[in-house]
């Protein structure tokens, strides 16, 4: 919805200067949490004291202030009646508590809930686009807000607590409750108290309102003497005023208005003013988010996002599909992987980890911290957005550098089977076997594919490190994947996570095997099937975690790894299948290891 042009202009000034305005909060904005204004509450303690004086019927409306003046021979106001019905603090105390709180089913007395506008509120100062708040209310709904989102605010309620106050300009967010607090004996409610604050609290609030802009909401400007004069004779010219008023701003409103030169919102009540405000800024600073580049931080922010998801799923699912599309910029953009040098391919290798790290920290985070699985189907979707496939890119590269291009699906493939392993989510897996950017009578390499063939150690023999010979691609794999994963796997079982999860990804690539989905003649002996040498897992190993994976046996298996095959996947023979389609440098798979696997077999089918 559009907004009102000066709330609008609010929100970007506010999304460009974060911090630089205060809010002035009066009792208009507590109005909707069952907590009466102060006019509300001069007409209640009239009608109390109509009661007591026997009157009847009880005049209603104007007639009930005909009445107070006649008989007290003074017009209604809220100091006159508050100190003739109670002179001393302690009993103002009592008086107001019951205004401020309600009884509960059990009969006891708890605060109100917070309304929508102190929602909203706390979540701009969450966002650290609100640090200072003055306001005129008793009640505590601001820290109780403030407190749900978790930010603890500096409070001040009387002159005696500044002194120990952190300075305003690195103190987080600040609350100066101009009348006090209805829980202490500091309440101001007298014509005396409102026409001149204490020396140090008028030097505080005149500090506030010449360093920051004003939004104003809730308060008329008709009462509060100092208050009026401090906003008269501090006209801030670095920031403006905007003032919200349902209705248009009375006269005595309207000097404060002109003095500071500020702006009016008319036509909203406090809960839509906020609201409205909040999200249009919010939305603001979402569509200049750019997720951090430190990896740590990124999963940091994951952490963040995933613990509220009510508030912030949008953004975690954004910076999920900036992290893959981050990754299918690099592995398919122009800047090129670092040539073979005399240290051999040990800067392209770096370079394959380095564009790989963001995304392999969101998978750790993602898949570690989401228990209950609620973002593995959006974190399967966003790896779809990659296009795996680096075969037949629009520019000349050497062989080497497609290699290098490669080398980030196996890397994010073999990170998201052994963190699904860890945390029962193989379904993770199934991106394997997506292709959406395949067209009719294209030539192209599924991701299945494309992770098989970045497992060819034709142009990748060494680490880089001529001294320490050569190491088979799946070493140097599991070696970065040990590192940058340490934070999500437990320690004592990462390496059979990082192997479970290897056998996961041999199984979908045998199934894609049988099922003669494969390019053979193109294939033709270059490229490995991750993990058919998996019985480096020992059988009796495999069988128990796939057991722990898939309970209900070889049909749970086949649903959640999307396989066409199931059992025939776990045979030894259609090992010697792989064996004789792709791959020389095969390991295992010896006439004794197949008694093993038909055991195998048989424990996860069920049969005796």
């Amino acid at each position: 919805m559009s907004l009102p042009p000066n709330l609008a202009e609010l929100a970007v000034s506010m999304h460009h200067n974060p911090g630089v305005y205060a809010l002035l909060l009066g009792s208009g904005l507590s109005l909707s949490a069952g907590i009466p204004t102060a006019w509300g509450i001069v007409e209640n303690l009239i009608r109390q004291l109509a009661v007591t004086n026997g009157v009847s019927p009880l005049p209603e409306g104007d007639a009930l202030f005909t009445w107070y003046r006649d008989t007290y021979s003074t017009e209604a106001s809220y100091s006159d009646l508050i100190t003739r019905i109670e002179p001393t603090q302690a009993g103002q105390h009592r008086l107001l508590r019951g205004y401020f709180e309600q009884q509960n089913a059990d009969g006891q007395l708890v605060p109100h809930a917070p309304s929508p506008a102190h929602r909203a509120i706390a979540q701009l100062c969450q966002a650290g686009l609100l640090r200072v708040i003055v306001t005129t209310n008793f009640d505590r709904l601001l820290e109780q807000a403030l407190a749900d989102v978790h930010v603890i605010p500096t409070v001040i309620s009387n002159a005696q607590e500044i002194p120990a106050a952190p300075p305003l300009v690195h103190g987080g967010v600040f609350i100066l409750k101009l009348h006090g607090d209805y829980l202490k004996d500091d309440v101001r409610n007298s014509v005396a108290d409102l026409e001149q604050y204490p020396a140090d609290l008028q030097a505080y609030l005149n500090r506030i309102l010449d360093e920051f802009g004003l939004i104003v909401c809730g308060w008329s400007g008709e009462w509060d003497h100092a208050l009026r004069n401090s906003i008269l004779n501090t006209p801030n010219r670095r920031y403006p005023l905007v003032w919200s008023a349902y209705r248009e701003p009375s006269a005595k409103a309207k000097e404060l208005i002109d003095a500071r030169r500020g702006h009016v919102v008319t036509g909203l009540d406090a809960d839509s003013f906020f609201n409205l405000l909040e999200g249009r800024v919010l939305a603001l600073r979402d569509l200049h988010y750019t997720p951090p580049r430190d990896a740590a931080a990124l999963a940091a922010e994951v952490k963040r996002f995933m613990a509220n998801p009510l508030r912030d799923g949008a953004r975690l699912t954004d910076l999920i599909e900036r992290t893959c599309d981050d990754l299918k910029d690099a592995i398919h953009g122009e800047a090129r992987p670092p040539a073979p040098d005399e240290h051999g391919i040990r800067r392209g290798l770096e370079w394959s980890v380095n564009v790989s790290v963001p995304l392999l920290h969101v998978l750790g985070a993602v898949l570690k911290y989401d228990r209950a699985g609620t973002w593995t189907a959006t974190l399967r979707e966003a790896l779809t957005r990659i296009d795996w496939d680096v075969h037949m890119l629009p520019f000349a590269m050497t062989d080497t550098e497609r290699q290098l291009r490669r080398l980030p699906v196996l890397l994010i493939g073999l990170a998201a089977a052994g963190l699904g392993a860890a945390y029962d989510k193989p379904e993770i897996l199934t991106f394997l076997q997506a292709d959406p950017y395949r067209q009719p009578n294209m030539l192209r390499y599924s991701p299945v594919e494309a992770l098989l063939r970045s497992n060819s150690l034709d142009d990748l023999v060494r680490t880089g490190d001529l001294s320490k010979g050569s190491m088979p691609v799946r070493y140097w794999a599991a070696d970065v994947l040990m590192r940058e994963l340490a934070p999500y796997l437990n320690p004592a079982t990462a390496l059979e996570d990082l192997r479970v999860g290897e056998l996961l990804v041999a199984l979908i690539a045998l199934d894609e095997v049988v099922s003669q989905r494969f390019m053979e003649t193109m294939l033709n002996g270059r490229a490995a099937v991750t993990g058919t040498q998996l019985y480096r897992l020992q059988p009796q190993r495999g069988c128990a975690r796939l057991l722990q994976l898939f309970k209900p046996g070889l049909e749970d298996m086949q649903a959640r790894l999307g396989l066409q095959q199931d059992r025939r996947l776990l045979a030894a023979a259609y090992d010697q299948a792989a064996v004789a389609a792709f791959n020389p440098r095969y390991d295992f798979g010896t006439e004794g290891f197949r008694a093993e696997m038909a055991a195998l077999v048989s424990s996860m089918s069920g049969e005796a």
